[in-house]
């Protein structure tokens, strides 16, 4: 499809809605399976173009990969630390972590490895992480200088055991070196130099520990891996529902004054984004629960929903969540904090701005987020998503509410969450 129009709801919707597994989760496991001591299988896996995108990168590399049907079975034998392929090149579209979590991997072997990616991915800065690398003593290099794929990784293992990174545009530069450490030969010390955004290294690192290895934090920002750990396989690591992904299931119930549960999400997920609905929304006025069946969202009678200022440098994927609710709360909305959010699959900053702008509302852009005002003359458009599945799945909720909206280049949530569109259309009382 070209476009897809969404279909307004009549009243409030309940549904129990299944997502797919964390994109986060999957790609870390799939990265600390190559690296274990053994087979690993690992269940309610996301099956998308990032995930098919690691996958074939590590079978390019010489693991042997298996997976079901459905995609969301995987099954890797684990190498013990030990990159089989000693020359490789690798097409990693513009999967931020599989270029990033792959740089650091490739870094231990014993050969040349190129690293590449779409149009788009070559504009995103990976440099930190190469530096990182270099002070590793591996040869890392973008091929034109600038930071940004494609770029070179000749190596013969880590030489050197500290590092201090600059993860202010990506806290994954760490999660990338954290996951490779243990296979390095010796004690690594990789410490921050700047503010970083430490939820979701800690995802990295309870997944470490989840594997069998010990990361020790003597302070803030300061990781220390001891040396003569190896990763130990998994038969069966099942991977926990996306939280980010459930955050726009979230917002439809908070738009329509309904209930949502999502199926086998819980608040002790180690997502990050679970805050979008544990914190966000019942600060606008939502109502969140733990029950048997996952997390529940009930949203304010008639959708009434307050404005906020909010601080999302934690939880930046769901900020365009939270724009497409703005416009219909009942005070302005500000966010802060997700400057970085400019270099990620397109400038989210500016798109949630513009498209706002589309629909009927106030929006104003700023360096660290934007204000987004309510509107009582929200009209139908063209949602353009610059190519990225967040854009797109977030303004579809738009359309919950406001007949008209048509969402350009709809296959793009392909990225993380193919059967999206079919989900939404399934928010129906149950």
């Amino acid at each position: 499809m070209s476009s897809y129009h969404v279909v307004p709801r009549n009243g409030p919707i309940n549904s129990l809605v299944r997502v797919p597994g964390s994109k986060s989760i999957t790609n870390r496991a799939m990265i600390l399976a190559a690296l274990a001591n053994g087979t690993s299988t690992i269940t309610g896996a996301l099956a998308s173009e990032d995930t098919q995108v690691m996958t074939e990168a590590l079978g390019t590399l010489g693991y042997h990969i298996e997976t079901n049907a459905n995609g969301d079975t995987i099954t890797i034998e684990g190498q013990s630390g030990s990159i089989p392929a000693a020359t490789a090149t690798l097409n990693l579209a513009n999967s931020g972590t599989s270029i990033r979590f792959l740089a650091a991997l490739c870094s231990l072997g014993s050969g040349r490895y190129y690293l590449d990616g779409t149009d788009r991915m070559r504009q995103r800065p990976q440099g930190p992480l190469l530096q990182g690398l270099q002070q590793l003593g591996v040869d890392a290099y973008a091929e034109v200088g600038n930071g940004c794929p494609p770029f070179v990784i000749q190596s013969t293992g880590w030489k050197n055991g500290k590092c201090l990174l600059d993860a202010r545009a990506s806290s994954q530069f760490i999660s990338a070196l954290l996951m490779a450490a243990p296979a390095a030969g010796r004690e690594i010390t990789i410490r921050a130099s700047e503010e970083f955004r430490p939820l979701y290294v800690s995802i990295t690192t309870d997944m470490m520990m989840q594997w069998g290895v010990k990361v020790v934090t003597p302070n803030a920002g300061t990781w220390c891996i001891p040396a003569g750990q190896q990763y130990s396989a998994m038969p069966g690591y099942h991977v926990e529902p996306d939280a980010s992904a459930a955050s726009y299931f979230f917002a439809a119930a908070a738009l329509t004054g309904g209930t949502v549960t999502i199926s086998g999400l819980t608040k002790a997920a180690m997502q990050g984004d679970i805050r979008f609905a544990t914190e966000v929304l019942p600060s606008m006025g939502c109502t969140t629960e733990e029950t048997a069946e996952g997390i529940c969202v009930t949203g304010p009678a008639h959708g009434l929903l307050q404005g906020i200022d909010v601080d999302m440098s934690l939880i930046s994927d769901t900020s365009l969540t939270l724009a497409a609710l703005a416009p219909f709360a009942s005070g302005p909305t500000r966010v802060r904090g997700i400057a970085h959010s400019r270099l990620q699959e397109c400038d989210r900053i500016r798109a949630a701005v513009t498209e706002v702008r589309k629909l009927g509302a106030r929006a104003e852009e700023y360096e660290d987020g934007w204000q987004i005002w309510p509107s009582e003359s929200l009209h139908g458009a063209e949602i353009e998503t610059y190519n990225d599945h967040r854009v797109a799945m977030s303004f579809g909720l738009a359309g919950l509410k406001v007949p008209g909206v048509t969402i350009l280049n709809p296959a793009c949530v392909g990225k993380t969450f193919p059967g999206y569109w079919q989900a939404l259309e399934g928010l129906y009382p149950r």
